[in-house]
């Protein structure tokens, strides 16, 4: 990155600062000051990074607007994107420097080890999109034509070895690999980014630091729902929400619990909107936006930071488009402190896709954020050799109940205690219980342990069981069965400190 001094303004040189700054997070790596280079200089809006001591405020984007430049993006830490036709007037704003993207931060380190395939290259907000063409074709670079691809996005085909020049281009902002959907012309859903009170975040931005632990020294945080999709049940949408919740929960050393109250602080905030709800940044109906999430605080004040907002115009609905499972999923992701990822397949790749779960990628994300809640595996003793124990007889066999003819009316189940499906606890196990119904009759209730344990619960109409649990994430499910082979099932997410 290129930068230069606020003063003096007319030499308009790029000068290291002396003192301590915020580091800038590029996913080309953290980003101080560099050697003095003079700007480039065209005839349209250049594009300047702006860095500041502390995170620039309403009143200081009030006043760059003011002086004539165009904030465009948030970069952390405390930098603002910006676009100006002439050099900016900088003079008593403290800025500790400024600059513009060297050509080397807007390349994917992804594309290091990738001499072919399509390129997602990603263009400045304010860049009129036939300008962007011309400048890609004059490259030599074709456009693989896409409906679905967000504004500012262009699909590429061409040699890997003009990608400096196109990266030297002012109005490029970043280049990353396309998926193979992009690439061969399949509508996709793309996601603007995470937001911030400062504006949304570019594609050239690692991540935020995430949460930063409590007083006790844990990242503990809560989420509450407040409203709901009426595009689908209101129970299996709470479950779906809370399933894509937990998959985070799985991989890294923080907890996610059910809040008691909406805003409270650490706490992640779920609703479905329409239209402008009071944040900025306003849904566009059925098929435009899917979701908008909050960065967590910093960069993003309470009560906002880390709340995911859902258009509720959208026809919602679970395994399939729109899947409200894969887009929380990916949301999630960034309430939790993350931004997208460069490498397509993954949940934080810019394009949601229907997702069964994180992907390596995905999870290499979150620890890196807040490291792993797996602990490393025990070191080996010796044990002396068994004495071999006498086979055990035979299972006595259980008769299968004979079956209904023409039930197929499955069996409904609920999970009465705990109250919750995302819960925590440090004891090493949990007891449940619930009810189950059937038009015939329910004749058993099993569980299973994603950690591999399984059983039987007590009891059919009203059940019960003591599950052991595992450090970490258990996911539960609990499964009804009639007499006919009919099942229903519910899941239950423990969290054991």
């Amino acid at each position: 990155m290129k930068f230069f001094h606020a003063v003096p303004l007319a030499s308009f040189l790029l000068m290291s600062c002396a003192w301590s700054q915020p580091v800038i997070r590029l996913k080309v790596g953290a980003v101080g000051s560099r050697a003095s280079r003079t700007l480039p200089r065209h005839g349209r809006a250049t594009h300047f990074l702006l860095q500041f001591p502390t995170e620039p405020g309403p009143e200081m984007r009030r006043e760059l607007e003011r002086r004539g430049m165009r904030v465009l993006q948030y970069v952390p830490d405390a930098a603002l994107m910006v676009a100006s036709p002439v050099a900016p007037d900088l003079e008593g704003l403290g800025v500790l420097s400024a600059g513009v993207l060297e050509a080397s931060d807007k390349i994917s380190p992804l594309l290091a080890d990738q001499v072919t395939g399509a390129l997602l290259v990603v263009f400045h907000p304010d860049v009129d999109m036939a300008t962007a063409r011309a400048e890609a074709r004059a490259l030599s670079f074709d456009v693989l034509e896409n409906p679905g691809v967000l504004a500012g996005h262009l699909v590429l085909s061409g040699a890997h070895s003009a990608l400096g020049a196109l990266a030297e281009c002012d109005d490029v902002a970043y280049i990353m690999p396309a998926s193979a959907e992009l690439a061969a012309g399949i509508p996709l859903v793309g996601c603007a980014g995470a937001a911030t009170e400062a504006g949304p975040v570019g594609e050239y931005v690692l991540v935020s630091r995430g949460w930063p632990k409590n007083a006790s020294g844990n990242v503990a945080l809560n989420y509450f729902i407040r409203t709901l999709t009426d595009k689908m049940d209101a129970s299996t949408a709470r479950l779906e929400i809370e399933r894509a919740l937990g998959e985070w929960t799985r991989y890294a050393n923080f907890t996610l619990s059910p809040g008691q109250q909406q805003g409270a602080e650490r706490t992640l905030d779920i609703l479905f909107a329409r239209g402008s709800h009071g944040d900025g940044y306003p849904f566009d109906g059925v098929g435009g936006t899917l979701a908008h999430t909050f960065y967590p605080a910093p960069p993003n004040p309470e009560p906002i930071a880390g709340d995911l907002h859902l258009d509720a115009d959208e026809p919602w609905r679970s395994g399939a488009n729109v899947d409200l499972y894969s887009v929380a999923l990916h949301e999630a992701g960034h309430g939790l402190g993350l931004g997208h990822s460069d490498r397509p397949g993954s949940v934080m790749y810019p394009y949601y896709k229907l997702s069964a779960g994180l992907t390596d990628d995905d999870i290499a994300g979150i620890r890196a954020l807040y490291g792993s809640n797996v602990p490393p595996p025990p070191t080996p003793t010796p044990t002396p050799t068994p004495t071999p124990k006498p086979a055990p007889p035979p299972p006595v066999p259980t008769p299968k109940p004979t079956p209904v003819p023409g039930d197929s009316t499955p069996p409904s189940l609920q999970i009465k205690s705990p109250g919750f499906t995302i819960t925590a606890t440090t004891a090493s196990a949990i007891a449940i219980g619930g009810t189950a119904r059937d038009n015939v009759a329910v004749t058993v209730v099993k569980w299973t342990n994603s950690t591999g344990e399984a059983g039987v619960a007590a009891g059919t109409a009203s059940w019960s069981a003591k599950i052991p649990l595992l450090v970490g994430t258990n996911v539960i499910t609990v499964r009804a069965y009639d007499a006919a082979g009919n099942s229903a099932w519910r899941a239950l997410t423990v969290v054991r400190r």
